[in-house]
């Protein structure tokens, strides 16, 4: 959990665009009983994994929320997960639905490895976000992105958060989230 004033600040940076969708990627491996924290207080909510899941794995899995300004889902992952590496958070067009965010991510789930294995990105993990999305060229980088703007992800110091624009440098903006309100 991070303290009020970081939480409202981190709050203006994801919602100050009210011409944007906002969603986070919320990682099951991180948060224990997810799913059914989830069926409490976001019922949209959508596994990223196709399919009836055993239930080992959905507890597990990514999960896709819509986030709203005064929702309990959003202190959940702006506050309460914030810097434990709970997910990431995601701008899109407004017209974009749950639905259509969720068929593009999981069409970046599977990466291909040199030596041509298929296997798990798992990029909604902060840690991993920040260290692959830099490196990726153009293509990779605008395929990944796809209809998503940008993406919040927590920095590696904890009063710290990370912008990456599709459209701008490869590098994250960091952005400081202040200690105090």
């Amino acid at each position: 959990m991070i303290p009020q004033g970081q939480y409202e600040s981190l709050h203006k940076l994801v919602f100050g665009q009210r011409a944007r969708a906002v969603y986070a990627v919320m990682d099951g491996a991180m948060i224990e009983g997810l799913p059914g924290r989830l069926a409490e207080i976001a019922p949209d909510a959508a596994c990223l994994f196709e399919g009836a899941l055993d239930p080992m794995l959905s507890a597990a899995a990514p999960w896709l929320v819509k986030l709203d300004p005064d929702s309990t889902a959003t202190q959940m992952a702006l506050r309460d997960g914030w810097n434990g590496h709970w997910g990431i958070v995601l701008q899109t067009d407004p017209a974009l639905d749950l639905r259509a965010v969720r068929s593009h991510l999981r069409r970046v789930l599977r990466v291909r490895a040199p030596d041509g294995a298929s296997m798990l990105f798992r990029f909604y993990d902060p840690r991993a976000f920040r260290t692959v999305i830099p490196v990726l060229d153009p293509p990779a980088r605008r395929e990944f992105f796809g209809p998503i703007h940008g993406v919040f992800v927590e920095g590696r110091s904890p009063d710290s958060v990370l912008f990456f624009a599709r459209d701008g440098r490869p590098e994250p903006q960091a952005l400081p989230l202040a200690s105090a309100a």
